[in-house]
């Protein structure tokens, strides 16, 4: 059985590095193209606590099984092994992760579901609702609430 996975490289490259790693992720995609590995889909972080100094790499694949041949075929290549040689020398640090795809609408669907007899047409997501949210237009006017609030007290 497949299931699809997702290749993720999270790296810190200082600011003075920057034009080598253009450079180096050129170089990579135009070797991936050539062995016929995805090109990875590139996120640097916008908001939150992480700095922009980071870099993520993201790679789908349908299978383990696929994407171990094809890292193996980058790990013979003998340009590609520059290339990692090379990036070594770009980032502070790297951090690589293998994650599966937990999404429905991905074929085939994920194992146990299909263990347990649950059938694809048969699985809808379950969102987890507040039960104290209130719609606008159920919402009290604030002077009512906060005399309710203070008669409760």
């Amino acid at each position: 059985m497949k299931i699809p996975i997702m290749f993720r490289q999270i790296q810190y490259v200082p600011v003075e590095n920057r034009a080598k790693q253009k450079e180096l992720e050129h170089r990579s995609d135009l070797a991936a193209l050539r062995l016929g590995i995805p090109l990875p889909n590139r996120l640097v972080p916008f908001t939150g606590p992480e700095p922009s100094t980071l870099r993520i790499h993201e790679r789908e694949y349908d299978s383990i099984a696929e994407f171990a041949r094809l890292h193996d075929v980058w790990l013979k290549d003998e340009e590609c092994q520059q290339i990692a040689r090379e990036w070594e020398q770009v980032y502070t640090w790297q951090k690589q992760e293998i994650l599966y795809i937990d999404d429905p609408f991905h074929k085939p669907i994920i194992p146990w579901m299909q263990m347990a007899g649950v059938k694809e047409s048969d699985y809808r997501p379950r969102f987890t609702q507040n039960p104290n949210y209130r719609m606008p237009k159920d919402q009290k006017e604030p002077e009512k609430w906060l005399d309710e609030r203070r008669s409760r007290e």
